[in-house]
């Protein structure tokens, strides 16, 4: 495990420089590649750039949201927003459910929203998918044609999309038949999982934004990118949005019967197994030993359980745990919650032991929450939390320091006070949606511009 000292300047390194002195834009790092220090000219700048948005699944997801989000914190003086989104978003069935992702596109009047025919998504079986694909295919192909005019009519300069099939290799193909640039945003981790399509559009992409550099390097090392064309940008949230003055827990603790002066921990993620619920529920029980009122609430539901003769889905193991540690008066499994600010608020620690993310919203808004953050040097969570100045990260799967890590939070309200006023901090000054549009916009000002001299 590398020194603390080490760890930050690590940290502060992968992040691309953005706005430069007097609100100037920064050329953007490529991935683990010097600083160019050099700011865009006013003759580069003077250009106001078409971006165009492509959502090629008609449902919201968390990497959609990031996106609908930067489009919010794009200087609409310099970035024309562009939106092009799955016709059967529009359906009631999407909308009455609330996963429509037109419920997160923002609702500007500066946005040039198109709705567009990219066939079916889904169904019951694989045989009905194909037989509507097939019926669909001639008003698809229409669709597609008049969208490749409308980007050539708008002067479209580039095309910003997501990893996938539907979501990247459509877009890329649309952007060669468009003239434009393509920017892929990628929030994943690169592996197997992939469709060969979607290696492609990662691969040929004219720029990568990788939300991590731990995103980016697996990008350059499995999909043999080279680094100059990936440029991490880390995720941010809104500091007014995910601000503590604005939220009251008292609700949450008297919904679950927590008294005022009892430790809670919290931890909202999905329930998956690479979240490590189960690493975290160990390491709680050792917490009680010495704080028998302390209380540990896991916020999320599994997505996609296993079904089947014998399947056990992680919320079964997780349970299962639970009464072996003879915890149920000390787990609260809350579910899937619409008030994540109000359960922060309520939380004395918000516990993130992930070894698989990218680049962990949750931690980001924890932080903005003034909470302090306990995680583990993996994945993107060393490059947002600072060791000993925001949280405290402890090696991956490892019980005994996590336990020490919880333990050390609990006892000591002053220090999680100022690690949690730390956190906020850094999510005022660094970790927000403005920096992270910035960032972008310098993005696609290099891949349309060229490379600096």
């Amino acid at each position: 495990m590398m020194a603390h000292g080490d760890h930050r300047a690590m940290s502060h390194a992968l992040s691309p420089p953005g706005l430069g002195p007097a609100g100037s834009l920064r050329w953007p790092r490529a991935l683990d590649q010097p600083d160019p220090e050099r700011d865009f000219s006013s003759v580069e700048m003077a250009r106001r750039l078409n971006v165009l948005f492509m959502f090629g699944q008609p449902t919201s997801s968390p990497a959609f949201s990031v996106h609908a989000n930067v489009m919010r914190f794009l200087d609409p003086d310099r970035v024309r927003v562009h939106v092009v989104y799955n016709r059967l978003a529009e359906e009631e069935s999407y909308r009455a459910a609330k996963t429509s992702l037109l419920d997160i596109i923002p609702q500007q009047a500066s946005l040039d929203l198109r709705a567009v025919d990219l066939g079916p998504v889904g169904g019951p079986s694989r045989r009905a998918m194909l037989s509507t694909a097939a019926r669909s295919a001639p008003s698809a192909a229409a669709s597609l044609a008049g969208l490749v005019r409308y980007m050539r009519r708008s002067g479209i300069d580039v095309v910003h999309c997501e990893e996938g099939t539907r979501n990247g290799f459509l877009p890329w193909v649309l952007s060669r038949l468009g003239g434009a640039r393509c920017v892929l945003h990628f929030h994943s981790r690169y592996g197997s999982w992939m469709t060969p399509p979607s290696r492609v559009a990662v691969q040929r992409s004219d720029a990568i934004i990788a939300v991590s550099g731990w995103t980016g390097r697996g990008i350059h090392d499995g999909g043999g990118v080279p680094r100059e064309r990936i440029f991490p940008v880390l995720n941010g949230v809104d500091p007014q949005e995910w601000d503590p003055a604005r939220a009251n827990g008292a609700a949450v603790r008297r919904e679950f019967a927590i008294g005022e002066p009892d430790p809670l921990v919290v931890m909202v993620a999905q329930l998956v197994a690479w979240k490590r619920q189960l690493k975290l529920i160990a390491a709680f029980r050792r917490v009680l030993d010495s704080h028998p009122g302390a209380r540990l609430l896991l916020a999320g539901l599994e997505h996609n359980p296993p079904s089947g003769p014998g399947a056990i889905s992680y919320t079964e193991e997780v349970r299962r745990l639970v009464a072996e540690l003879g915890l149920d008066d000390h787990v609260i499994l809350a579910g899937r919650r619409g008030d994540v600010r109000e359960i922060l608020a309520a939380a004395d620690v918000f516990a993130h032991p992930s070894v698989d993310d990218p680049c962990p919203l949750a931690e980001i808004e924890a932080m903005a929450m003034a909470r302090p953050v306990v995680a583990v040097h993996a994945a993107g969570s060393a490059e947002l939390v600072l060791d000993g100045e925001t949280g405290l990260l402890s090696p991956p799967d490892d019980v005994d320091a996590l336990a020490a890590n919880l333990l050390a939070l609990v006892e000591d309200p002053d220090r999680r006070r100022r690690l949690g006023d730390a956190g906020r901090r850094r999510v005022v000054d660094y970790l927000n949606l403005r920096r992270v549009a910035v960032e972008i916009e310098a993005v696609y000002r290099s891949t349309t511009q060229g490379a600096p001299t």
